[in-house]
């Protein structure tokens, strides 16, 4: 193995994707790239700098590494190195220019690491990153078109993308449940500077609280989870769900959707082992250049007699 090489077992996660890293040869020049740096909200962000990190690599490294690089790792997972950096580049160019326009700030990759986390399930939280405009757009096409009724529920809301996104559709009210403190403070920041001549819900919430322990309000409901945290706390709201639903029965609709490590994979038979909820056929999803991968989700609708109101 090259000096300049580790060996790593740790766990990558983020609001999205996990994988884990296991007996994994990386470079220090890719690790480094992908480290993140303070945003201008104070947490730590993978997207952030990532042009001024390749350059000063490279002149620290010199113009060859590219060269060593591709002999170390072979082509193919260069190539792959590459792809996936400039993907990501184009994607966070174009989610900021979002954020400009519509005066938030809601881009990047969040970091869990030094935030203040309600309740115990920190190290079952997975990295936040936001569901792309044009991947939400998408997915909202395969639910029911009357939504006037509905609450919009997203599971890990993070810094409130997803939140301003469903506010753009007639749903009665939306809510986002976050349990990292300092996130809700910027979700918050963003639900009162949002500007949006097409926004159609104006009661946006967003709760402080370990998803684990959210109670869900009897109304008639789309739940949505982009990956927020580990099966072990997913099996538990999904119980919680289920048993509000059984309660007072209601229609829900529950969308879930993972950009990488196949978390959706699991997720699926999870759900529909609960007997609550049936499978819908959907479309597979695009690859949005607005996305820093293309999403694999599925979308579900709760059995009850609610449903079929």
């Amino acid at each position: 193995m090259q000096s300049d090489c580790k060996i790593t077992t740790s766990v990558v996660r983020h609001r999205g994707w996990a994988s884990r890293v296991g007996l994994e040869k990386r470079s220090d020049f890719m690790a480094e790239l992908e480290t993140g740096r303070l945003d201008r909200s104070g947490v730590q962000d993978r997207s952030a700098g990532r042009v001024a990190r390749a350059m000063r690599l490279l002149r620290e490294r010199g113009p060859l590494e590219p060269f060593r690089l591709v002999r170390r790792h072979g082509l193919a997972d260069s190539a792959g190195f590459v792809a996936r950096n400039v993907r990501h580049l184009v994607a966070d160019r174009m989610a900021r220019k979002w954020d400009r326009d519509h005066n938030v700030d809601t881009a990047g990759s969040i970091q869990l690491a030094g935030l203040s986390i309600v309740g115990p399930h920190r190290d079952q939280g997975n990295e936040c990153l936001c569901t792309s405009p044009k991947t939400f757009d998408f997915i909202m096409r395969s639910l029911p078109k009357d939504l006037g009724g509905h609450t919009f529920i997203d599971i890990g809301a993070g810094k409130s993308r997803t939140l301003l996104l469903a506010s753009r559709y007639p749903f009665a009210r939306v809510v986002g449940v976050e349990f990292a403190h300092e996130l809700v403070g910027i979700a918050r920041r963003n639900i009162k500077s949002f500007r949006d001549a097409a926004q159609k819900c104006r009661d946006l919430e967003i709760v402080e609280a370990d998803a684990a322990t959210y109670d869900f309000p009897p109304t008639p409901l789309v739940v949505y989870f982009y990956n927020p945290f580990s099966k072990q706390v997913f099996d538990i709201v999904i119980a919680n769900l289920v048993a509000s639903l059984r309660a007072q029965d209601r229609p829900c609709h529950l969308v879930y959707g993972s950009s990488s490590h196949a978390a959706i994979d699991w997720a699926k038979p999870a759900i529909l082992a609960s007997g609550a909820f049936e499978q819908l056929s959907t479309p597979p999803m695009p690859g949005f250049l607005d996305a820093v991968r293309k999403i694999d989700y599925a979308v579900f609708r709760y059995r009850g007699t609610g449903a079929r109101r």
